[in-house]
This record gives C-alpha cells, structure tokens and sequence, in this order.
C-alpha cells in the first residue's frame, strides 16, 4: 500500500512539473519586466529601477531586447541571445547596431539565470564595465 502511494505522489509530482514547463519545455516567449541590483568593481552600487524585455524563442533557444534603467549610467539598451536546458537560462547581451552578420557591438555581458514559469531571476556580468547586476523578471500578461 505505501509503495502504491508513493507511485501515485511521483505521477501526480511528474504530471505537475510538465504543466509548469509545458510540453517540449520551459517557455520564455513574451514581454517581461522587473527590477534589480548592480554593484560595480569600485563599490558603487546602483538600482535597476526597470527591466523590460521582449523574447522570443526557437526551439531551446532566445533572442530579444531589454532595456535597463538603472541609477547609475540611465537608460541602456541591449540585445539579447541564449539557451535554455531545463530551467536553467544563460545568454549574452551587448548593444550592439546591424543585422547578423554585420554587427557593430559597443559592450558585451553574460546572463545566468533560472526560468520558474513567470519568473525569470538572474545574475548579469558586465565585461564592459565589470558590474555584476541581480535581476529578477515577471512575465506580463498578454
């Protein structure tokens, strides 16, 4: 009897985590929007008063926008690709002008973060100018 209500919690869990992702995957498609923090190498710290981005997605992979405006340094724009495995996100963003493959990139920063159905929270590396941003994202409603 406990091995029976045991098999029905692990379907029931199993059945569960697919409705979340959705099947073939997580879905990172949409407009997001959100907040966060940065720090930058010489210890100056600074709000991101907003996020908002626009995804849309091909398989396990993302492409789109977000424009970050943030107390230090305004508003800045970039663009954005990446990859998804499981729920775990990771990309590359940087301002960049152009169509592929003749892009004029001015700064360049890694994403790292984790899909929780509507929510996207993650960490940004900016090689541009060393700040380590911590994001946290909603899906808006369509």
């Amino acid at each position: 009897m406990k091995f029976l209500k045991i098999l029905v919690a692990a379907v029931f869990l199993l059945a569960a985590g697919s409705a979340v992702a959705g099947k073939g995957g997580p879905i990172i498609t949409g407009v997001w929007a959100g907040s966060g923090q940065a720090m930058y190498v010489d210890g100056t710290s600074a709000e991101i008063v907003s996020v908002y981005a626009e995804l849309i997605q091909e398989g396990n992979f993302f492409s789109g926008f977000a424009v970050f405006e943030v107390t230090v340094g305004g508003t800045q724009f970039a663009q954005m690709s990446g990859h998804i495995s499981g729920n775990a996100v990771t990309g590359v963003l940087g301002g960049c002008e152009g169509t592929a493959p003749d892009y004029y990139c001015v700064g360049a920063a890694i994403l790292e973060g984790k899909l929780s159905g509507n929510k996207l929270s993650g960490t940004v590396v900016d090689l541009s100018d060393g700040s380590t941003s911590v994001i946290t994202l909603h899906r808006l409603a369509d």
